[in-house]
């Protein structure tokens, strides 16, 4: 059995490992649901506005390819070793104590800059509902309700997190039917078709295109849930049916939401101000229908903000606790919450408020770009664990019939994964809109890796048993 495969049996012993339970229909869910969000109903005004209606489904395509490559690469290793704290126990196994250490913190600070980006979110999206708010108000309200759900108790959202996620996809799934009536005239009786891409389909060429390709990957931002989730499925054998069906699912909502919008909506008027999808409707004389999408993406945003919420408050606690952060986090309250960490957490969600005295649209692209950084470095990292994983099962005797999942193409998905993550950081790079994100996320890990390193020669191996973001 695979099992009994060194590199394998020792992940298991070093890291907690999961309970198979869930069932296809529920990873499913989970993985489309947890991915998709305001990456999608929101940043999708950028690329959209930037790229031209042909240039944003070319982008978010080629970005579902990416993403492709790198899920089935981490697919592999949580059907073989499925493990909390996949990323960090993968990374610190075959890539080295360092990396591992790294990466929890690169997934940790990703996570908490993802607070604040769904708070500027829904900030963003009040101003639309309530024209001239001030963005600091609904940043400050947003974080305070953030902060007292998970000081009190977090089932308040927990509990509809299903309920929220099947809101999404059912309005994804309205807004393709309604969108593809109106595009044949329904309701204004003109039919527009695709006449917005006749008009320039590519209004701003490869420049425009590159100049997104950090928003449009961003609508995939967390599909690692996807492959960590179907490592948990009951039947072991449904593992890449589960991940092949999740991909296909989030790739083609997004690819094909996108076409639509972008033939209802003229390019031109598209932005990060509001969602394209409100928009649509608010051009077709619909505001009942704009109000309803407004809505479902708010408590997409704050969902969302709430999950990372929790998460990085455990994570860094669960840090703190096998001393791979300081002493000072590893406490709880009487009601069992970490309340340091959860403090520190939240403090991000502040860092917000700057869109009062900038602009909602530029800092909260900047979060974009700069989770762009940890998302670039830390997928690179599970395709470079693929690789070493399989070179070693194989080299210690390991049977390829015995991984209930296995990459389509080995070794060459995951050296494609490393090259298409190479070129998303050179093409950012030259773009100097994105270009500031991507050097502040580079010089943040960077350092950590160099205070890693020399933490790890000092210390040892030290493995923390931490929790999936």
């Amino acid at each position: 059995m695979s099992k009994k495969v060194p590199c394998i049996q020792h992940v298991m012993d070093t890291s907690q490992g999961l309970n198979r339970h869930m069932t296809t229909r529920a990873a499913v869910m989970t993985g489309v649901g947890g991915t998709i969000g305001t990456g999608l109903f929101l940043s999708s005004g950028d690329v959209i506005s930037t790229a031209g209606p042909g240039g944003a489904i070319v982008m978010y395509l080629i970005g579902g390819l990416i993403v492709w490559l790198m899920t089935t690469c981490l697919g592999e290793m949580s059907a073989a070793m499925p493990v909390s704290g996949s990323l960090q126990a993968y990374s610190t196994e075959f890539v080295g104590p360092a990396m591992g250490f790294t990466i929890g913190w690169v997934n940790w600070i990703g996570g908490a800059m993802t607070i604040t980006a769904q708070v500027v979110a829904s900030a963003i999206i009040m101003r639309d509902i309530i024209p001239n708010s001030p963005t600091w108000l609904w940043i400050v309200v947003f974080s305070a309700l953030l902060f007292g759900v998970n000081m009190l108790d977090v089932k308040i959202f927990g509990n509809i997190s299903f309920w929220a996620s099947s809101i999404k996809l059912i309005m994804i799934v309205a807004f393709v039917i309604v969108g593809a009536g109106m595009m044949g005239g329904l309701g204004s009786g003109d039919a527009v078709g695709f006449s917005n891409f006749s008009d320039g389909a590519f209004p701003t060429g490869l420049a425009g295109m590159g100049a997104v390709i950090l928003t449009s990957f961003y609508a995939y931002a967390g599909t690692e849930i996807v492959a960590s989730t179907a490592g948990e499925i009951r039947d072991e054998n449904k593992m890449g049916r589960a991940i092949n069906i999740t991909l296909l699912v989030l790739i083609g909502s997004v690819v094909i939401s996108i076409a639509i919008v972008a033939a209802l909506l003229p390019w031109q008027q598209a932005n990060v101000l509001g969602s394209p999808f409100v928009y649509v409707f608010r051009n077709a004389g619909m505001p009942s229908a704009a109000l309803i999408v407004n809505i479902v993406v708010l408590t997409s945003a704050l969902t969302s903000g709430n999950y990372f919420t929790f998460a990085c408050a455990r994570y860094l606690w669960s840090m703190a606790k096998f001393e791979q952060a300081p002493k000072y986090f590893a406490k709880t309250n009487k009601n069992g919450v970490p309340a340091r960490s959860l403090i520190v957490s939240m403090l991000f969600a502040m860092i917000g408020i700057v869109a009062q005295f900038v602009a909602e649209d530029t800092v909260y692209l900047f979060i974009v770009y700069f989770i762009g950084g940890a998302n670039i470095f830390m997928y690179s990292v599970i395709c470079i664990s693929q690789y070493r994983f399989r070179k070693r099962y194989i080299a210690e005797g390991g049977d390829l019939k015995d991984l209930k999942f296995r990459v389509a193409s080995y070794p060459l998905v995951p050296i494609l994964g490393v090259l298409a993550f190479l070129v998303m950081l050179v093409v950012s790079l030259i773009d100097a809109s994105q270009r500031t994100g991507i050097i502040v996320s580079a010089i943040c890990y960077i350092g950590i890796y160099i205070l890693a390193t020399l933490y790890v020669k000092k210390h040892g191996d030290a493995r923390a048993k931490n929790i999936d973001m």
